[in-house]
């Protein structure tokens, strides 16, 4: 039984150059992001992405070793759904790791509505309590961060993110343009009827506050995500665009099937039966269980670097999220080398990009043979609304 998770951090002396070449902000190369300017905050907290997307993507199954980018932990969680034999778990921002690890130690110490009142979902008076009775099981890093931040497990961790904090904004200024109108679209369990509902939401004054929320300028002033927008053209519209996929997306899903829009809306869950893979109930156990025999390492570098320290033909899926957006070109070509590199025979690639995937380094392209089917389908479906996708069988 695989109790214990193991934590390292890729900085080993023989490394150096490619740790520094994967996106470390050290490097001073154009194009990468500061990333130790963000590394003393939590920036995402939820699990904002559609892990149904990499579950169909990836074929994880009993055997399988997976790397994955850890951001708010939910993802790794969610992965362990079909049981791999181990997963890699990545981030460079140690806090995130911090969170993966609390996540983990509340799931393996507590039944199902405990562990929700625990990270936010249900009000709770005593988590500080409980956080107490985990402490042991977290590392000595962890466990320092969360001692020095008690308000992020008092007011519950997992809306405690950047990110979820900036969503409270928009949630509140949507409430006052349309409080009750909003209420009404998510009670609706009939697309037929929504859609209906929705030709009388696209007014002006709507139109108008919803672009200006997303406006480049609001979202760089309020969610401080380095990444978020960065190869979308400067010529694409982002305000528009944004409004357009949500309501493109809303004609053809029940809006309270997605918990990204529940969280823009609401800045809560409102409706549990479309929480997060790992938060459901059925998958709860299932996953708990899983957290008994997989092996998780989690892993505190760049992601490049990190796998820099692993052996030829290990992984045989990697969920990388979106964290090509945040490299420099560079970069993002080293992280593709090592991915090749580590990748066993028929491994899976799951990507995301926002808006739009960053077009893949020109050595590497022949050697992902892509699913556009999938990709097509999982763009559509996927209630995070603005990913576009590269998956396919690594070659």
């Amino acid at each position: 039984m695989q109790r214990e998770h193991a934590h390292r951090s890729a900085t080993h002396p023989s490394h150096s150059k490619k740790s520094s070449a994967s996106g470390d902000s050290t490097t001073g190369e154009p194009g990468a992001i500061p990333w130790k300017k963000f590394s003393g905050r939590i920036s995402y907290s939820s699990c904002n992405e559609d892990s149904r997307s990499e579950l169909k993507a990836l074929h994880i199954a009993p055997g399988k070793r997976v790397f994955c980018i850890t951001a708010g932990g939910g993802r790794v969680l969610n992965l362990l759904h079909d049981r791999p034999q181990e997963v890699v778990a990545v981030d460079v921002n140690p806090t995130q790791n911090h969170l993966l690890e609390l996540k983990i130690a509340a799931m393996r110490a507590l039944a199902y509505e405990p562990y929700l009142a625990f990270l936010g979902v249900r009000p709770a008076r005593d988590r500080l309590k409980v956080y107490k009775n985990l402490r042991p099981e977290l590392s000595h890093a962890a466990g320092a961060y969360f001692d020095a931040h008690p308000q992020i497990v008092r007011r519950g961790a997992l809306f405690q993110g950047s990110l979820e904090r900036f969503l409270v904004h928009v949630a509140r200024v949507s409430h006052v343009v349309r409080p009750i109108w909003l209420n009404r679209l998510f009670k609706f369990d009939d697309i037929e009827k929504q859609r209906h509902f929705l030709d009388g939401w696209n007014t002006r004054a709507w139109r108008f506050v919803g672009e200006m929320l997303c406006r480049r300028s609001f979202l760089e002033l309020f969610s401080k995500d380095p990444g978020f927008w960065r190869f979308v053209p400067p010529e694409v519209p982002l305000h528009r665009r944004i409004f357009d996929l949500m309501h493109e997306y809303l004609r053809n899903h029940l809006a309270r099937d997605s918990h990204l829009l529940q969280l823009v809306f609401f800045a809560r869950y409102i409706y549990e039966p479309a929480m997060p893979i790992y938060l459901l109930p059925g998958s709860y156990e299932r996953i708990r269980e899983a957290l008994k025999t997989t092996k998780i390492t989690i892993v505190t570098a760049p992601a490049a670097a990190a796998l820099a320290d692993i052996p030829d033909g290990t992984f045989d899926a990697y969920s990388i999220a979106d964290v090509s957006s945040y490299l420099s070109e560079a970069d993002f070509g080293t992280f593709m080398d090592e991915i090749m590199r580590t990748a066993r025979a028929d491994a899976r690639l799951c990507s995301r990009g926002i808006f739009v995937h960053r077009p893949l380094p020109p050595e590497h392209v022949h050697r992902v043979h892509r699913d556009h089917n999938l990709e097509r389908k999982l763009a559509f479906d996927d209630l995070a609304m603005v990913h576009e996708f590269v998956v396919g069988k690594l070659q």
